[in-house]
């Protein structure tokens, strides 16, 4: 098998949304804490708001995260990626601002 070196650099920026229901889980990579980045822009003369969902597996990161209350100015830089089981696309988060 050939593997390419394709870029996958994510940098978003938003407000922290809090998901309901179950926002923490576990993978073969580890466990994460799942949080969106919420994004509110003009659409059509209205208001469109986008929820990127974002997941957290470093300790540290996690522990920043959980520093912030909802609706806080966020930034988040990772990679994009796409669950093995549902195929579910997220950002894995590399840092947190």
């Amino acid at each position: 098998m050939h593997f390419l070196n394709w870029e996958n650099s994510v940098k978003i920026s938003g407000n922290v949304h809090f998901l309901k229901g179950q926002s923490e889980g576990e993978t073969g990579t580890g466990k994460y804490v799942q949080f969106s980045v919420r994004q509110d822009s003009d659409w059509d003369g209205g208001t469109r708001r986008d929820f990127l969902v974002v997941r957290v597996y470093e300790e540290t990161l996690r522990e920043k995260l959980l520093a912030k209350s909802e609706g806080d100015d966020v930034t988040v830089e990772g990679s994009l990626r796409s669950s093995r089981g549902s195929g579910v696309n997220y950002v894995r988060c590399g840092s947190i601002q």
